[in-house]
Parts: C-alpha cells; structure tokens; sequence
C-alpha cells in the first residue's frame, strides 16, 4: 500500500526536471538576447567602424569611453593626419582661414558641390565665376538638412555647393573661403601621426578621451573622394571583456528579478499560516484541495458476490472498508500515512502531505505538486486549531 506515493514520486520526477531546464533555459535567453542587441548597437552604431568626413584645417571631436574600446586606428594614405588624445575636453577657442576652390560642371536644374566638417562658430564666403548670361539664375547654398545657412551654428558636416537653375549645363570656378573654429590642442596628453599610412591610439582602462582629428590645411586635392570629398577611415576596436562583464551583469540582474517574483526560493521563504478548523466548516482553500486530492484517495475493490456465504461477505467488507478509511483517511499525508497534512504547496494551493514530507519534496530535485504535478514555488504550514 505504500508504494503508490514512491511510483508517483518517480514519475513526476522527468516532469520536474523538464520544467527546472526549462525554467534554467528562459532565464539564460533572455541575457543573451539583451547582450546580442547590446553588441550589435554599439559594434555598428556609435562605435562601428566608421567613414568620417574632414577638410583642409579640420577639427573633429571624438568622445570614447575605454570601458567598450580597447584602441582607435586612424587610416588615411595620402595626406598627414593627427591625432590628439586628451582627458578632458578641450576647448573651441582657436581660429584658423583656408580657401579652397573648385571647379564644377554643374548640369541643369540640378545642384553639385562638396561636404566639409565645420565647428560652431565657423564662416562661409563663397564666390564663384560663371558666364554672364547664367549668373542670375545661380544660387550659393550651404545645406545641413533642409536649412541654407552662412553661420553654422554646431559643429557637423556640411554641404557647400551650386544649384544650377538654367536649362543647359554650366562651367563655374567656385570659390570659397572659410573662417573655421578649431580645438585647442596644445594641452593634447598624446600625439600620433599617420604620416605612414595609418596610426593606432591605445586606451588605458577605465579613463574617458576626448579625441581630436585634425587635417593639414593645404590637402591634396588630386587625391579627394570623386565628389570632392575628403574622407578619413576610423575603426574602433572593441574591448571584449567588457562585454563579457554586461553578460554577466544581466544573468545576475534577471535571476534577482526572478527570485523576487518567486521563481527560486529557499528555506526561509515557507511562511506560516494558522487556520481554524474548530467549525464543521472547513476553511476554503483546505476544502478545495481536499476534494481535489480525493480521486487519489480512493481504491475501488471489485468483490464478487457469494450467496452461499452472505453473512462472510458483510463482514468481510466491513473490515475491508474500516481498512481503508484508515489507511487513506484524507486528514493523513498522502506521502507517510503518519502524520496530518498540515501546509499546502503555493502556488496551487493544494494541501496532500505533512509539513517534513512537503520539505523533502521541494529541497529534492523534483520540485513538483504529488497532486497537479505543478511546479511549487514555495511551501507554507498550516496551524490547526
């Protein structure tokens, strides 16, 4: 008779440890997504390698954190390009002028020109020298956006070009001259070149630079992008240990999110409750798991009927039925048969086995209901009065 209670532990010890792996496999997706997306916005977002736009007498702000990058590798092959590196940032007080000019085939009702980095603070003057006949119907533009402006107003990339409004191709000589903010950088802590082709700038952890590309101001022309355009290749490589660090961090943060909604607990978390049960009605959450558990209780014994010993028969299944009333009285656990079911399982609530027998069920490997075979969360007691 008592190996019913031992079977039923031992089916439901697969179902048990399918809902831990279960449970263990949700917790660990849900990090390695975070660092997925993580990694992914900062190896080709803000720290992706990059194509930067410069100009003659550049001044370009880089701001990085050593915590995510390990070194930052400048590469340009035809004209000397510095890099400073400083631990505070600088300020944008000094002033420098260059003019550069260009010559364009602009074709009609359509517009051409080239982009430069400009700071806050910088101006442009621009001249150009066309034939006469096509001068009216010319107009300067210097474009970030949807907005012509001469004062720039932040420091980003700008276009400075002609648009052509006449209906037939033009030859111009655009002329430009630019009053340009640039970065202090006497007080630079570094300084590398890339005189060779290339430099590479290594960061100590886990300090803060500020960085500062500057161009030559007479750049080679001859070796512009086919737009006009000078352009400098910037790679930040990543520092991998950090990363691994984040991963870390959001496995222990999600599994304290989870204990403290109650998907881990321990000894300590078993609280208790007193519940009166002197009254022929019973409490509600008792009554319920009673009835719930009854079909377990209950042994149907087929007996088949003698008239030649009718008075043997009577008293045998008296006997047979004071048996089991005893053995599966439902106020006893249904694990030892020796004590009263005194706690129930949260969170089904149902109330089968002994404070000691629920204990053993929930410190074992198969943490699941002897009723429902639910997982159980936590185990609370029940004092009878």
């Amino acid at each position: 008779m008592h190996r019913t209670p031992l079977m039923m532990s031992l089916s439901t010890s697969n179902h048990g440890y399918s809902q831990r792996w279960e449970q263990t496999l949700a917790c660990m997706l849900v990090p390695l997504v975070v660092w997925f997306c993580v990694l992914a916005s900062i190896q080709y977002g803000y720290y992706g390698n990059s194509r930067l736009v410069l100009g003659p007498s550049s001044s370009r702000l880089m701001k990085t954190s050593s915590i995510l990058v390990e070194k930052v590798e400048v590469r340009n092959d035809h004209n000397n390009l510095v890099l400073y590196a400083f631990n505070q940032k600088p300020e944008l007080i000094s002033q420098t002028n260059w003019t550069t000019s260009r010559f364009l085939v602009v074709p009609r009702n359509t517009r051409k020109g080239f982009s430069l980095w400009l700071n806050k603070g910088s101006r442009i003057r621009m001249r150009w020298e066309a034939q006469a006949s096509s001068r009216n119907q010319l107009e300067g533009m210097v474009i970030k956006g949807n907005e012509a402006e001469y004062m720039i107003e932040e420091d980003d990339r700008y276009q400075i070009g002609v648009l052509n409004m006449n209906d037939k191709n033009i030859v111009l000589n655009l002329n430009v001259n630019v009053s340009a903010k640039i970065y202090d950088t006497t007080k630079a802590n570094n300084i590398y070149s890339s005189i060779n082709g290339s430099c590479t700038f290594s960061l100590l952890f886990p300090n803060t630079y500020y960085l500062i590309l500057t161009a030559p101001k007479n750049v080679d022309d001859d070796n512009d992008d086919s737009d006009g355009e000078w352009f400098v290749e910037v790679s930040f490589i990543t520092r991998m240990v950090a990363y691994i660090a984040i991963l870390g961090l959001c496995i222990i943060v999600i599994f304290m999110i989870l204990r403290c909604l109650g998907g881990y607990d321990n000894d300590n978390d078993n609280s208790n409750v007193t519940i009166d049960t002197s009254n022929n009605n019973n409490n509600v959450l008792v009554s319920s798991s009673q009835e719930i558990t009854e079909p377990m209780m209950h042994h149907h014994h087929d007996v088949k009927p003698n008239p030649k010993n009718d008075e043997e028969e009577e008293s045998s299944e008296d006997g047979s039925s004071c048996s089991s009333e005893e053995l599966y009285d439902e106020k006893l656990c249904v694990i030892c048969y020796d004590e009263q079911r005194n706690c129930f399982f949260v969170p089904c609530g149902h109330s089968a086995t002994c404070f000691p027998c629920a204990k053993r069920i929930v410190d074992g490997e198969s943490k699941v209901c002897p009723v429902c075979r639910r997982l159980i969360h936590k185990v609370r007691r029940l004092f009878m009065s």
